[in-house]
């Protein structure tokens, strides 16, 4: 038949064009399949006939072929969908392949990713692989890049964690990256490059409010040049193209291992180092490690036969593996006489799936339950109080399940306490999911999930920032079992251990929500506005400003009007820190329609004082001090009304502190009038924030204008303030102000003291990895230096700065350059450092 009669027959040809989720993608592959006449067995055929064709190792199961049919998949095999579409319909694999990018592209799971500083534990009973470790372990005359090749389940990450562990024993690494490219996750889009730039700068000790700064190719060469300056090992786990890893490389004096199911044409000199199945040698010694060499080595001729029934397929032999080892009445032959059996009876001729389906029906019921459950949740990895709130269970027998299943080899356990599936166990779980347990159960368990999330999230906060606590919303219904967090260390380090997750649960929800009628009403409806709200000031003190741009994003999209302004007045946060001012601008003067919409006086003049620092960092001085003074008058207004007060603090951080640049306002004494009230406003309402923004802002103004008691009054009182409330990321800031400020009003009478300022300042700001602020703290320490008459001690503290300063490519790098030049020529006088020459700058 063709094309055209078809055409008249089933209507229009189905095309991918257009669609925005991966169930919209689906459900036209099935109108697809429809159109075309097919039914899914001979899709299957075409597919493995063409598969072995262009000789791809790797041929699908039925069951694989099948699901990429069915909805409620947050991810698909690219590659996969690519060829049902080309068995479908030829020519049409390029258009289906570039629709699914464009879904999962725009997926805010991209902006995310993490990196590790260190691979995952090793593991005691790696097995085989020798030549591929000699191969990788080899001294080259230079450091290289290599790709381990090899399909699924071969063993690709478990040869990488192997060899990053013995090269570590060998030679000396400044710095290990290890991130999880996601390039065949199966419920998450590949990691987008930039994301994963971002975490190797801050892990090599670039501070976030610098890099926000670069742009795309400043973050590479800024990695290059840190990396290079480390002598940098960087592993990419699981990428899914070469466009991918390609930013991601390095040169001279690094090294760089990359695993891959496939073939990255387009890289230049890179090592490639394929990886087949197990030999019959290396199979038996898997069996003898995990299974116990007694067994084996007694009937050793069974052992090969059971190793040959999963295709010598690293994967599905350790499973296989672990179940001999837990059945101690059970023979070899009872063994062999299963996987024989089974083999028949399946849907899927897949070994991996025959040996999972197999270690599967050997659990516990519970057991079974748990895997299935887990499925359910959409982030990278989960400890026992996330797999508590999946299956609704205590956390004792969550952490017992967990560990059960670990020891079937159903759960790698990357580090202590957390647990993650392999790709293809994942996509096993699911697909036992969907089969056993029904619709509301598996809605139930996530809405369980998302519970938790908030109230463990609140629960954090509130260590975190309790000064905040009544700004924040509610966690909603419910009293999941919680984690203890006693005190910043710990909550800090379970938002950074669960961050990911629950992103990826939050866009979970907000894509099931949209897809009820009515959108309010499906599953998880309002969770990203409320996660938002819970976790804004923490994305923003620890600089995770992709993640907060993908999840106020997310509540953006909110249905309440309410949520979507407060939601937008984030976002016009996140944007104006990431230097995008035009994209700020827009989304505050939405959040400010929004406001205005809704009455919402307080959330009016806190968009109006975000506008005017936007304005003001573009130059538009008029139009700045016009929002600035129009904020300012909806502050009087509120403070001085009946329950306004309370209004006027609603929305957390009051405003951006006013005025603090003289080209916006006419006098010295109007800016500082304007930061006066509204530190009144601030301390009236509560809002600890904005008061020691407001107080430092103020000490640095009366510091410029000579007021030197007034400077110090107001820097002491913003110090206070951020040690009450632990931000330390301000008191690093504050720290160098008053240290320049002694230094400036007293001279060499308050320099020792200004020094211990500076110096304090300085291991501060190296443990929280804010580079330019170390960089300031290390500037001002030599001018300390020259007035206590030590001038070496000067000048290493100021070519230190001067290294961190062109580290990270700021203006003060040429200052500092011309200091030093001037420094070696010094006379009787003294150096003519800026300050000396009347150039004042603002720390």
């Amino acid at each position: 038949m063709t094309s055209s009669a078809r055409d008249g027959d089933n209507g229009a040809l189905p095309q991918p064009d257009g669609a925005r989720t991966v169930d919209d993608l689906v459900s036209r592959l099935r109108e697809l399949r429809a159109w075309a006449g097919v039914s899914e067995r001979e899709v299957h055929r075409r597919v493995c006939r063409a598969r072995a064709d262009r000789r791809v190792p790797e041929v699908p199961a039925f069951d694989t072929v099948h699901r990429c049919f069915q909805p409620g998949r947050r991810r698909l095999d690219a590659d996969l969908l690519a060829d049902v579409a080309e068995a479908l319909m030829v020519g049409g694999a390029a258009r289906w392949r570039a629709a699914y990018a464009r879904v999962v592209g725009g997926s805010a799971d991209a902006g995310v990713a993490t990196v590790a500083g260190a691979p995952p534990d090793d593991l005691p009973g790696f097995t085989g692989r020798a030549a591929e470790l000699a191969a990788l372990l080899a001294p080259g005359a230079a450091p290289r890049v290599t790709v381990v090749e090899g399909m699924a389940g071969i063993g690709k990450t478990t040869l990488a964690v192997r060899a990053v562990h013995l090269l570590l024993r060998r030679e000396r690494f400044g710095a290990v990256l290890w991130v999880n490219l996601r390039g065949h996750a199966p419920d998450l889009p590949p990691a987008a490059p930039e994301a994963v730039l971002e975490g190797f700068l801050r892990r090599l000790g670039m501070s976030a409010d610098r890099i926000r700064l670069l742009d795309a190719s400043g973050c590479v060469r800024e990695f290059h040049r840190r990396a290079a300056r480390l002598r940098t090992l960087v592993v990419l786990d699981d990428a899914g193209s070469a466009a991918q890893v390609a930013p991601l490389l390095l040169g001279e004096g690094c090294r760089t291992l990359i695993t891959s199911r496939h073939r990255l044409t387009g890289l230049t000199g890179v090592e490639r180092l394929p990886l087949e199945v197990f030999s019959p040698r290396e199979s038996l010694d898997l069996l003898r490690r995990t299974a116990g060499a007694e067994r084996v080595d007694a009937d050793p001729a069974t052992a090969a036969l059971i190793a040959g029934s999963v295709g010598h397929l690293p994967l599905a032999l350790g499973v296989v593996a672990g179940r001999i080892r837990d059945r101690f009445g059970w023979t070899l032959t009872d063994h062999l006489e299963l996987l024989t059996g089974q083999r028949t009876r399946l849907r899927c001729e897949d070994s991996v799936e025959l040996a999972l389906r197999l270690s599967y029906e050997s659990l516990a019921p519970g057991c079974q339950r748990l895997f299935r459950l887990l499925a359910c949740h959409p982030g990278p990895d989960v400890d026992s109080w996330t797999a508590a709130a999946l299956t609704g269970t205590g956390r004792s027998a969550a952490a017992a399940g967990l560990t059960a299943l670990h020891a079937a080899h159903l759960l790698r356990q990357p580090t202590p306490g957390r647990y993650e599936f392999h790709d293809l166990v994942r996509l096993y779980a699911t697909a036992r999911a969907h089969d056993e347990e029904p619709a509301r159960t598996r809605r139930a368990s996530f809405d369980r999930l998302l519970a938790y999330h908030r109230h463990a999230a609140a629960r954090a906060m509130a260590v975190l920032a309790p000064y905040e606590r009544h700004r924040r919303p509610a966690p909603g219904p419910g009293g999941p079992d919680l984690p203890p967090l006693p005190d910043r260390r710990a909550a800090a380090a379970w938002m950074d251990s669960e961050r990911d997750g629950l992103l990826a649960a939050a866009v979970a929800a907000a894509e099931r929500s949209g897809a009820q009628r009515g959108g309010a009403q499906g599953v998880g409806a309002g969770h990203a506005g409320v996660l938002s709200g819970l976790l804004a000031r923490y994305l923003d003190t620890a600089g995770h400003y992709r993640q907060a741009e993908a999840l106020h994003g997310l509540a953006a999209r909110d249905p309440d009007p309410a949520t979507r302004a407060v939601a937008l007045a984030r976002l016009g946060a996140v944007h104006w820190r990431l230097g995008r001012f035009p994209r700020a601008e827009a989304s505050f003067r939405q959040a400010l329609k929004g406001f205005r919409t809704l009455g919402d006086r307080a959330g009016e003049g806190w968009a109006l004082g975000n506008l005017g620092e936007v304005l003001q960092h573009q130059g538009r001085y008029p139009e700045a001090r016009h929002h600035y003074t129009s904020a300012l008058a909806i502050a009087r207004e509120l403070a001085a009304s009946h329950g306004g007060r309370e209004r006027l603090g609603a929305h957390g951080v009051l405003y951006e502190p006013l005025g603090r640049f003289a080209e916006t306002f006419e006098t010295g004494a109007e800016i500082l009038a304007m930061n006066r009230e509204i530190l009144t406003v601030a301390r009236t309402v509560g809002d600890r924030i904005s008061e020691a923004n407001v107080l430092g802002s103020i000490g640095s103004i009366e510091r410029h204008t000579g007021r030197y008691p007034a400077a110090l009054t107001a820097i002491h009182q913003a110090l206070e303030v951020v040690r009450e409330i632990g931000h330390r990321n301000a008191e690093v800031t504050l720290l160098n102000e008053l240290g320049t400020t002694l230094r400036v009003s007293s001279g060499a009478a308050q320099a020792q003291q200004a020094l211990e300022c500076h110096r304090l300042a300085a291991d501060h700001a190296a443990e929280l990895g804010d580079r330019y602020q170390q960089a300031r703290a290390l500037e001002e320490s030599g001018h300390c230096h020259r007035l206590l008459a030590q001038p070496d001690a000067a000048r290493a503290s100021w070519q230190r700065a001067l290294e961190l300063f062109g580290e990270l490519g700021t203006p003060e790098t040429a200052a500092l350059g011309t200091l030093l030049s001037e420094e070696a020529g010094t006379t009787a006088a003294g150096p003519r450092h800026p300050e000396a020459r009347g150039e004042r700058r603002d720390p």
